[in-house]
């Protein structure tokens, strides 16, 4: 509607023939001489000016209108320009630009970063769109193939899309944003592939938004976020709402860590673009997400199974819908290390590799001397074990007394987990405090296969603790002819 607030993807698009930028902004409601002059002199390039132009208007005037902006095309005789916005005004559906969010000043690195990012991927989707019609005008079977690929992408329902091109943009609009391009990059890949140029600088792009994900902290995301909803706020109003109250300590998580979490709380199906679907709330870290194509019963089914993971990962309150899923108190000595050591005792391996995915936690932290690996390693959790020595985490640490998690596995005879330890290269002639190595905790608790294992290894049964007992004195006193036998 012609009074509707600009989105400011629109204006990028539909103003990217005006080239008197400077007479326009001082058309505009509330701009003043000396800030154009400012924009003119922090940005080079012509695009750039533009689109600091919109976020400058946008940011400081919350009444802005299409018609604001046809009326300055119009007070600059760019007639021919403002009839054409009234069109796309009265027949745009909007199949799917990207919006911007705006940051206030001393936000600046990260709002010049989104600038770049918002302005680059325009260019570049408008490349793409305009492609891929020329394709299906040569060819117009191709939508069926472009459909059938996109649904089976996203795990839609056969016929979920309409047979024009601008359908499959719209319904896939929610899928994709600046900072998460994948989508429209494997999309390219599959349909346009000889398209090397574009791929090219599609893909160097990507390569970017990913660094910009994983270097920008989720408290970034705090202010003005709402923005970037645009024309789409009114649609989202109607779907399922979760509102995600996290421990303090995820503010200093990155925004790539944003969208592993979304993806951990919902079905493949459902997971979309993350800077699209949700605000973040001052104060503890709060999200809300509104979910696209779902019921709010069956999100709460779903998230119902995994109320341990839930709580684990630092979660404290989750509503679906106005429906408490999990309502905690905030827990102020939170942190990911306590969190991971919590998931190896309780064997919770989807915790575990959510954690480790994160790449803000210290794999080696220990609590009174014991790591997530000894405490994997002592209740035998198999694939939490492989997890933490996936990630690199070190095998050789010695708690308070010295205990290694070799040693701590040989006491509880875990012996596949044993493997695992020596194949990462455990040191097995480590000792404990008291002297005491991993084949003589064995031998003492008569773990037959583990004490055949060890001794395999070259350690030595002979070795004394600082008692002078050794593997076979220890097997004898407590009975074990087995091992002594070895």
């Amino acid at each position: 509607m012609i009074d509707d607030r600009p989105d400011i993807s629109l204006l990028i698009e539909w103003l990217e023939p005006l080239i008197p930028w400077k007479r326009f902004g001082l058309c505009l409601v509330g701009m003043k001489e000396h800030e154009i002059s400012k924009i003119e002199h922090e940005n080079s390039l012509t695009e750039e000016r533009k689109l600091a132009l919109y976020s400058k208007w946008l940011s400081f005037n919350p009444n802005a209108t299409w018609r604001d902006v046809i009326d300055a095309l119009t007070s600059i005789k760019e007639n021919a320009l403002a009839q054409d916005i009234e069109k796309h005004i009265e027949t745009s559906d909007s199949d799917g630009g990207i919006e911007i969010i705006l940051f206030p000043k001393e936000d600046k690195k990260v709002q010049d970063s989104l600038n770049e990012l918002q302005t680059k991927f325009s260019h570049i989707m408008r490349k793409v769109k305009s492609i891929f019609r020329k394709r299906i005008i040569e060819n117009s079977q191709l939508f069926v193939e472009i459909s059938e690929w996109v649904e089976d992408q996203l795990h839609w329902k056969p016929d979920t899309i309409d047979n024009d091109l601008r359908d499959v943009f719209k319904k896939i609009y929610h899928y994709y944003d600046f900072s998460d391009c994948n989508l429209i990059v494997n999309m390219c890949n599959e349909f346009i592939s000889d398209e090397k140029d574009l791929l090219d600088e599609l893909k160097a792009y990507s390569v970017k938004a990913d660094e910009f994900r994983s270097s920008e902290p989720i408290t970034e995301l705090e202010r003005e976020i709402c923005n970037v909803y645009g024309p789409y706020r009114k649609q989202l109003e109607n779907m399922p709402l979760i509102c995600i109250k996290l421990q303090n300590h995820w503010n200093k998580v990155k925004i790539r860590g944003l969208r592993i979490l979304i993806e951990s709380l919902l079905p493949e199906e459902l997971r979309q673009s993350v800077m699209k679907c949700i605000t973040i709330e001052k104060g503890c870290v709060i999200i809300k997400l509104h979910i696209l194509n779902s019921t709010a019963d069956s999100l709460i089914q779903y998230n119902r199974r995994n109320l341990e993971f839930i709580c684990l990962i630092g979660i404290y309150s989750l509503h679906i819908s106005n429906h408490p899923v999990l309502e905690e108190d905030e827990n102020i000595n939170f942190t990911f290390e306590l969190a991971l050591l919590q998931a190896a005792i309780v064997g919770n391996n989807e915790a575990v590799e959510f954690l480790l995915k994160l790449e803000t936690v210290n794999i080696n932290h220990n609590d009174k001397g014991e790591t997530a690996l000894m405490l994997a390693s002592k209740g035998g959790h198999e694939d939490i074990v492989h997890s933490l020595l996936s990630a690199g985490t070190n095998v050789d640490i010695q708690d308070n007394k010295g205990w290694t998690a070799l040693m701590i596995t040989s006491e509880h005879n875990h012996i596949s987990i044993i493997e695992k330890l020596m194949q990462a290269n455990a040191n097995p002639h480590l000792k404990t405090s008291d002297g005491l190595n991993a084949l003589m905790i064995a031998s003492y608790h008569g773990n037959y296969e583990v004490v055949r294992l060890l001794i395999s290894q070259g350690v030595d049964y002979n070795c004394q603790a600082k008692d002078g007992a050794n593997a076979l004195m220890v097997a004898c006193q407590n009975g074990h002819t087995q091992i002594v036998e070895l």
